[in-house]
């Protein structure tokens, strides 16, 4: 530090200078002077049209951090490789922006959304874990690698070479182009890199005055978010090129874990989830990579290939009967451990969602309720769906979840909250709206949050009113039936082979299900259905199907053992 001043080295990038110069303020708001200095790495020199491996972002950088030249090197963290030099170490985070993937199409086009892409457009990346994730979620697209920095990319694409690029909302925010986002992709569905949005301060693991300035300008949340993203990509065997997603949150004392795997041909696409407390953040990392693993293991040894359609595999040997076919119309986020649960038990999940589920965007009035938990008597959600929906708003808005009381619907929306660590503390004697509005041990003046869907109706809310309750009755998630990106899917998996059954999870499946079949001129109402809960027995029944079997259970196990026992049973029945 001959000067005096804080060497920061840097990329010459647009983006990377952004992120050092904001590296730069932080220190100059200790009262640090500080200097960048520019640093071209491998992956600047490469050709525009060519990938980049691992570390070429770092590298040169770190060289210059070793033999001296800088004090402190500013990374993207995302770049940053697992196995680092111990001679390195990263001291410092900045507070994290957006870490959530984006698409952005052209200027005037139609299309905002990864949904409403025509079939066949095409989608220009670099990752192999975001053309995984798109090629899993829409298969009729076509996706083929765009390189170069953001302002390279974007030119590409209004020079019309692409319809769409899938890019950092980080990047975009931090370059002012924020306006460019079409859609901002929904992790569930699209996990992030891990540390993606993050901006790591690497400094010498010697340099004992380095650690100590570091630590004062350290974000100690997004640290501990990014280091367990990066632990679990390490246990998962993945490096930052892998198509390994993840995204932690810290929500008061607790930690939220959401890991993804998945191959840039957007087969054997698994997602899972951990929370607890902020301690246990490495062993819910190795705990969370340990399941995807097996249960990536357990989609290898079945037949599904690519998320939704059947593999060329070789058939089975004559003496081996064929596997029944089971189609699974959940959407594609929340597909894998049924999948897996089938193939344990001996069927071949097909999976083909019948709807789709768009969480309310931040900032709008499910977040607005979220931040306000703690003046609740109760928070009611209606099902999974809305449960997931209020936990990630509460995540957005860091409110604390223990302050209220929990009610659910069913059995379905009572598991997806303990998993997370809440404990529900009432559930009606008969899994409906009705019941739960009757039955809710409420006094006249309390204050009820309720979460539901936007095609679900406002009966249980209007039964509490009845009752003198204060409600505020907030749609959480919307459905959408019967989307176009699974038209292609039904077909495929119509013309491979005989379907055996069909899950359905809900009303909303049913009417997707029967949409898409019409949609593609198909007769599936002989396909015996089974069905999660007597409601959605109901609705399948008036649709038209035979109902093969009712699950009273909203677990993958148990629904998986009815269905292989029914199928089972019929095949024994069958002449």
């Amino acid at each position: 530090m001959k000067l005096g001043r804080i060497a920061i080295g840097s990329r010459g990038s647009a983006l990377a200078l952004v992120q050092a110069r904001l590296v730069q303020a932080a220190f100059e708001r200790e009262g640090r002077p500080t200097r960048l200095v520019i640093i071209e790495t491998d992956g600047d020199r490469r050709h525009t049209d060519t990938a980049w491996g691992e570390g070429a972002f770092v590298a040169a950088i770190e060289e210059a951090l070793l033999d001296g030249r800088v004090d402190v090197a500013a990374h993207s963290a995302k770049d940053v490789p697992t196995n680092l030099d111990a001679r390195l170490r990263i001291a410092a985070y900045l507070p994290r922006a957006d870490p959530r993937d984006a698409l952005v199409v052209r200027l005037g086009a139609s299309a905002r959304c990864l949904a409403d892409l025509p079939t066949g457009s095409r989608v220009g990346t670099d990752s192999p874990r975001r053309t995984g994730y798109v090629r899993a979620l829409r298969p009729d697209l076509d996706i083929h690698p765009l390189h170069g920095n953001v302002d390279t990319r974007l030119r590409r694409l209004d020079d019309g070479e692409t319809d769409a690029l899938i890019l950092a909302c980080a990047g975009l925010d931090r370059l002012g182009l924020h306006e460019r986002i079409a859609e901002r992709l929904d992790p569930e569905l699209v996990p992030p890199a891990p540390g993606q949005g993050a901006i790591a301060i690497q400094i010498r693991s010697d340099d004992a005055r380095l650690v100590s300035l570091a630590a004062a300008i350290d974000d100690v949340r997004t640290h501990q978010a990014a280091e367990t993203e990066r632990l679990f990509l390490t246990a998962s065997g993945g490096g930052c090129r892998s198509p390994i997603g993840a995204l932690a949150t810290i929500v008061g004392d607790d930690l939220a874990l959401l890991g993804g795997h998945t191959e840039p041909d957007g087969s054997h696409t698994v997602f899972g989830h951990r929370r607890g407390p902020r301690n246990s953040a490495a062993t819910m990392a190795r705990d969370l990579a340990t399941q995807l693993g097996r249960d990536r293991s357990r989609l290898a040894a079945s037949s599904l290939g690519v998320l939704g359609r059947p593999t060329t595999a070789a058939a089975p040997p004559a003496a081996t009967p064929p596997r029944a076919r089971v189609l699974v119309g959940r959407p594609a986020a929340q597909s894998g451990e049924l999948a897996a649960a089938l193939t344990q038990a001996g069927l071949e999940p097909v999976v083909v969602p019948a709807i789709e589920v768009a969480i309310d965007p931040p900032h709008g009035a499910l977040d607005r309720h979220a931040g306000l938990l703690d003046s609740y008597r109760w928070v009611v959600v209606t099902s999974a769906n809305g449960a997931r929906a209020i936990l990630k708003a509460a995540e957005r808005v860091l409110t604390e979840l223990a302050a209220p009381s929990w009610a659910v619907v069913g059995a379905a929306s009572g598991a997806a909250l303990t998993r997370e660590g809440i404990t529900v503390h009432f559930q009606p004697s008969r899994a409906s709206g009705r019941a739960l509005a009757t039955e809710l041990p409420i006094q006249p003046g309390d204050r009820v949050l309720v979460v539901r869907g936007d095609l679900a109706d406002g009966r249980v809310a209007a039964g509490l009113r009845e009752r003198g309750a204060i409600v505020d009755d907030v749609i959480g998630y919307r459905s959408r039936e019967a989307p176009a990106s699974s038209r292609p899917l039904l077909r495929a998996a119509v013309e491979a082979a005989k379907l055996d059954a069909v899950v359905f999870s809900s009303g909303s499946t049913v009417r997707g299900f029967v949409a898409l079949a019409h949609a593609e001129a198909l007769d599936l109402s002989s396909v015996p259905a089974v069905c999660i809960g007597p409601e959605t027995a109901k609705a399948a029944s008036l649709a038209g199907f035979r109902i093969l079997a009712v699950a009273s259970t909203p677990s993958a196990t148990a629904i998986a053992s009815i269905a292989a026992g029914a199928l089972a049973a019929q095949t024994r029945e069958d002449p």
